[in-house]
């Protein structure tokens, strides 16, 4: 309108130019309407300073994107009050946006630090999974039928799956209800959950015989796997044994339980490595796939027998729960990390143990670790492999100890979280299995295995997280849910198969 009224006004003043009055009297009509159009801009923004517009926030943010000169204003333009309306509008805007990628780049940052955070739990969960048991695993399979012999495996996986996430829900709950931190063992969930001395100690004792008894059975396997690696130096598996029970013994009250954790992660970084450059040329090598997968049981006295022989060894092949209170504990008692981890880390070994038995069966793992690149493979891991799982059940072992030691500091103390294990922990945790070891001279130890499958692990595993989960619920009012009573049924016919297979060896 200011533009047409000029025009207007410099045609009059041509076609007039001797009209002074009339000259006058446009000039004085557009000087009206200037000044109402002038009103209509607010007052900030006709009065702004071009200074005003230089916001320091977005020069920051600017500058840490990289992109400083694309927000400066060309200074050869003049700054009028519109202009300087319109950058400060854009720069706003600017510092919003860069304010959001901000947040979404520390996003991402936090997302990251969280999965590998996830993924390092998950792999000590099968650094204490996966161990020399897997060498006693194709037999047991074998007697039953490779095809029987994964339904089962997948079976006990989700059986043990429910039994490690009702676990963690416990040290959850236990956590949030509690002003200290809670300690990572089995009596400690007792003491707390059930208000029992008696329980805590009988729970305490199941836990530290089965662990006893596997990290017995690793020290036993790692003499052994010495000696017949270098078979030239004449040593003896006994005091091998003993000198790695001392080795294992002395990282265990020196590092933290972080530093533990690393080194069970590059065990099994090494163990996965080295299973995969054994394992594909040992599935490729196997000849008939299909016959070693429909194959039927070699058990000449039936499937029964055979699988009850096979359902101890791979229960107690698959077990991992020990280390569930460790694994909450790293991750913050943080509910879906904690599942993730105890999810995957759980089922990486049930499909390393399952193609190991089905390469063993069909012949390839033998002819794969007869060549030098299959026997070093073999070797590494092998030494992997007991290495992770020895230092899983340490930990394990030693969470127990720390529990029942009385401790010299005051109670404020007592709710700090412990990131050390002491000496005498870790000696009460290392000393009977290599005494064990030493006193059968390094002799094989899969009837503790069995043992443990039989009875011990269905009461720990499977009786004693219902029982906790239940204490718990009633203070929450939850009720009992379809994976208790599958807990439950599963540890009922684990030992009752087991009395009925002994007691029938018995009479025959």
């Amino acid at each position: 309108n200011t533009m047409k009224l000029g025009l207007f006004f410099a045609s009059s003043v041509a076609l007039c130019p001797s009209s002074a009055a009339f000259q006058q009297a446009h000039f004085n009509n557009i000087q009206n309407v200037l000044t109402k159009s002038s009103s209509r801009i607010p007052l900030a923004i006709r009065h702004m300073q071009p200074s005003s517009i230089e916001n320091e926030e977005v020069k920051a943010l600017s500058r840490r994107f990289g992109t400083e000169k694309s927000f400066k204003s060309d200074k050869r333009v003049p700054r009028t009050e519109l202009l300087a309306a319109t950058l400060d509008s854009v720069e706003t805007i600017d510092a919003s946006i860069l304010g959001r990628l901000g947040n979404i780049q520390s996003l991402g940052q936090n997302t990251i630090d969280a999965a590998s955070k996830v993924f390092s739990a998950s792999l000590l969960i099968t650094g204490n999974t996966v161990g020399s048991s897997m060498f006693v695993l194709p037999d047991a399979v074998g007697g039953v039928g490779m095809l029987s012999g994964s339904a089962i495996f997948f079976g006990l996986y989700i059986y043990n799956l429910i039994s490690g996430l009702l676990l963690a829900d416990v040290a959850i709950k236990l956590h949030e209800s509690s002003d200290c931190e809670v300690p990572s063992s089995f009596k400690d969930f007792a003491d707390a959950a059930m208000k029992s001395e008696v329980a805590g100690n009988a729970i305490g004792a199941a836990s530290l015989l089965i662990n006893s008894c596997f990290l017995a059975f690793g020290i036993s396997h790692a003499g052994s796997l010495v000696v017949n690696t270098l078979p030239g130096l004449g040593l003896e598996p006994t005091m091998v044994a003993a000198g790695f029970a001392a080795i294992l013994a002395t990282a265990s009250f020196t590092q933290t339980n972080h530093g533990l954790e690393k080194i069970a992660n590059i065990a099994v970084m090494v163990l996965f490595s080295s299973f995969a450059s054994l394992l594909l040329p040992s599935l490729a090598n196997v000849s008939d796939p299909m016959g070693t997968i429909l194959a039927p049981g070699t058990n000449s006295e039936g499937f029964a027998p055979a699988a009850a022989a096979a359902i101890p060894l791979i229960l107690s092949s698959l077990t991992y729960q020990n280390i569930v209170p460790s694994i909450t504990k790293l991750l913050n008692f943080d509910r879906t990390k904690s599942t993730i981890a105890i999810a995957l880390g759980s089922l990486i070994p049930m499909v390393l143990y399952v193609a190991w038995c089905f390469a063993a069966l069909g012949g390839g793992l033998e002819n794969s670790a007869a060549s030098g690149a299959g026997g070093t493979a073999f070797i590494a891991f092998s030494a992997s492999a007991l290495i992770g799982s020895c230092i899983a059940c340490t930990m394990s072992l030693a969470e127990e100890y720390e529990s029942l030691i009385p401790s010299a500091v005051s109670s404020e103390e007592n709710c700090q979280m412990k990131d050390k294990f002491s000496v005498p922990a870790v000696a009460m945790a290392v000393a009977p299995p290599a005494a064990v070891v030493v006193a059968t001279g390094c002799s094989d130890l899969t009837c503790a295995l069995h043992f443990c499958g039989a009875f011990i692990t269905p009461f720990l595993y499977g009786a004693l997280p219902i029982i906790l989960f239940q204490t718990i619920s009633k203070e929450s009012r939850e009720v009992p849910s379809l994976r208790t009573t599958i807990l439950a049924g599963g540890a009922v016919g684990f030992i009752g198969q087991e009395l009925i297979h002994d007691i029938s060896q018995l009479i025959a």
